[in-house]
């Protein structure tokens, strides 16, 4: 009989313990409300050059509650100067845990053609020293805003798809171009991911409207580099 009292006795302990260990679990686990981010007009806005930049607005809510004054802006926007930028939206929560987004900005000239570049083209790319060249390369050409486009790669795929490299779309010279009324091409902005540089220049760009092909020459690594590049578009 004593020893079935010592056994209940210690089952009494321990029964006793674990309730406590579950009883000091409660309440360790919590849900925290990032704040999020409604942006008036969407990620991507577009401005004719020469107008001022006025943010077309944004609210921030943390769980139900507005905490849109919570919200810092980071970024500028040049109304004069045609380009691509980024503005970035970001607040922190109650529990100390932040979040963001981000909008894009194009600056736009007004003066540029209502051409649509959109499509697929296929590359005939040289580059002079040391001399090499491919053929039948892939780019493609997206419209942003009037006369302002996304090139995939402005070396026409060279190192990106050349047999020679191959080296993959990270190596490709990827970036914005502006097109002129008189149908010229001005480089606005290029980024090779993976050698982290951009071009020198981008010299001699047309566009033909008879033919739909575009034509430039892109200098790069301080001019050591030459690349002409002719595209025609896939029809």
């Amino acid at each position: 009989m004593k020893k079935f009292h010592y056994i209940f006795i210690v089952a009494l302990i321990l029964l006793t313990y674990s309730c406590k260990r579950d009883l000091t679990s409660e309440g360790v686990s919590k849900v925290t409300n990032y704040v999020t981010f409604n942006l008036t007009a969407g990620p991507t806005v577009t401005f004719p050059k020469g107008t001022t930049y006025v943010d077309p607005g944004y609210k921030g809510t943390e769980g139900t509650t507005d905490v849109t004054s919570k919200i810092k802006v980071t970024g500028t926007v040049d109304g004069n100067t045609v380009g691509l930028y980024t503005l970035q939206y970001s607040a922190v929560n109650a529990d100390g845990f932040s979040s963001s987004t981000e909008r894009t900005v194009i600056i736009y000239d007004p003066a540029a053609p209502e051409t649509d570049l959109t499509g697929d083209y296929l590359s005939d790319v040289s580059r002079a020293k040391p001399s090499r060249s491919f053929s039948g390369l892939k780019v493609s050409i997206q419209k942003l805003a009037p006369g302002f486009f996304f090139v995939s790669d402005f070396l026409g795929g060279f190192y990106d798809q050349g047999s020679n490299y191959n080296y993959g779309p990270a190596y490709a010279m990827s970036g914005y171009m502006q097109l002129n009324a008189d149908n010229t091409l001005t480089l606005v902005s290029s980024h090779d991911a993976g050698f982290g540089d951009s071009l020198d220049d981008l010299t001699n760009g047309i566009y033909d409207p008879a033919t739909q092909g575009l034509t430039w020459h892109a200098f790069y690594v301080g001019g050591t580099y030459d690349f002409t590049v002719t595209l025609k578009k896939v029809q």
